[in-house]
């Protein structure tokens, strides 16, 4: 007589977070006309706070002109669902796709605009279609 045991399935975890916790996103233009910077712009994955992950833009730089030493500096935090709201108001929402923030590790979720065709839009595709 044999003996028959069930061994458990193996669960196949998602997508790992990668490694990498801060990611280059863009530049922005700071300071008064005709004196601006460049300022380069990064987002960082924080971790999990009360149940909930963070990210947040930073910017790397000096205390002072003479100092030779760069420092990091953050800008602005927020929940993982509203990453996408941060980037807009920085205005690098062209620059990071979601697929982009997915590689980076964000799991978050996307709001999408819903836009309603009038009846003139809905003659014009079904012309073209």
């Amino acid at each position: 007589m044999t003996n028959i045991v069930d061994f458990p399935e193996i669960e196949v975890n998602p997508e790992t977070l990668p490694r990498q916790r801060v990611f280059y996103v863009g530049y922005r233009y700071v300071g008064p006309m005709l004196c601006q910077d460049v300022q380069n712009l990064y987002l960082k994955r924080k971790g999990v706070k009360n149940g909930k992950r963070w990210w947040a833009i930073i910017t790397y730089t000096t205390l002072d002109e003479y100092s030779s030493k760069t420092y990091s500096f953050e800008l602005e935090e927020c929940s993982e669902n509203h990453v996408p709201d941060m980037l807009e108001r920085f205005e690098l929402d062209g620059e990071v796709s979601i697929s982009d923030l997915r590689k980076m590790g964000w799991r978050g979720r996307h709001r999408a605009q819903i836009v309603q065709l009038g009846a003139e839009q809905g003659d014009l595709f079904k012309e073209r279609h």
